[in-house]
């Protein structure tokens, strides 16, 4: 039997934060570029039996609370016991409704905002980052989330 390993983010939503287990959320992808994550419909349908909205906003915003996460969690600079993620502000646009599995994608900001953000951070124990989240299916954006993340000594 082939061992399968779990990614550190997906760990921490699911010791961490109870409605990210609860949901189903798994990380599908961590690259360079972005971070994925998936949850299955059955466990965050509504009665019309398409995602429910609540989920997908959830889904993106965890989206982009991973890229925030794995950002501190890579600075060697960065005690994780000395830290906090929040969010400070969000705004969600429903586009269309999602019929399958859940599935959000949170592009990784340019290397000039993470050195402004470690700059701040740095300087005054607290910086913001602000992330785009979106909840794809078959290619279309159903939902764009803009959220920002405020991380403090």
């Amino acid at each position: 039997m082939k061992s399968v390993k779990i990614p550190a983010f997906e760990l921490f939503l699911h010791e961490m934060i109870p409605l990210a287990k609860m949901m189903g959320v798994g990380v599908e992808v961590s690259d360079d570029r972005s971070l994925t994550l998936k949850a299955p419909k059955e466990q965050n349908k509504n009665s019309l039996n398409t995602a429910f909205g609540g989920s997908l906003v959830s889904l993106a915003t965890l989206a982009g609370y991973g890229v925030v996460w794995e950002l501190m969690k890579s600075d060697k600079h960065a005690d994780k016991t000395e830290w906090r993620i929040v969010v400070k502000e969000s705004r969600a646009a429903y586009r269309r409704p999602v019929i399958g599995d859940l599935r959000a994608i949170c592009e990784r900001p340019a290397q000039a905002a993470i050195a402004e953000f470690k700059d701040a951070l740095a300087r005054y124990g607290q910086a913001k980052l602000k992330l785009h989240a979106k909840v794809v299916e078959e290619g279309r954006t159903a939902v764009d989330v803009t959220a920002a993340f405020v991380v403090s000594r």
